[in-house]
């Protein structure tokens, strides 16, 4: 969601995940999570291409020189943090 708002905004972002198979459904247009507007979001920011997925984090680090770096990580679920 948050990369998807900050291509909004105008900003270049490529999304990783080392999940292939979720890279290959957000190729596809198929999104994990449900937002409502979402996925006409996404649409568009691919559309405009400020916006793209990638199973590679070595390689967009390489290729795309990014000016800012976000790291998300699950939440845990468990009171005590598993």
């Amino acid at each position: 969601v948050t990369g998807t708002c900050f291509s909004e905004i105008g900003n270049h972002v490529v999304c990783v995940d080392v999940d292939q198979n979720k890279i290959d459904g957000l190729h596809e247009g198929i999104l994990p999570i449900y937002e409502p507007g979402l996925d006409e979001m996404v649409a568009r920011c691919v559309k405009a291409k400020r916006l793209s997925f990638s199973a590679d984090p070595a390689a967009v680090l390489r290729e795309e020189g990014p000016d800012v770096v976000f790291v998300a990580v699950g939440t845990p679920s468990r009171r005590d943090g598993a």
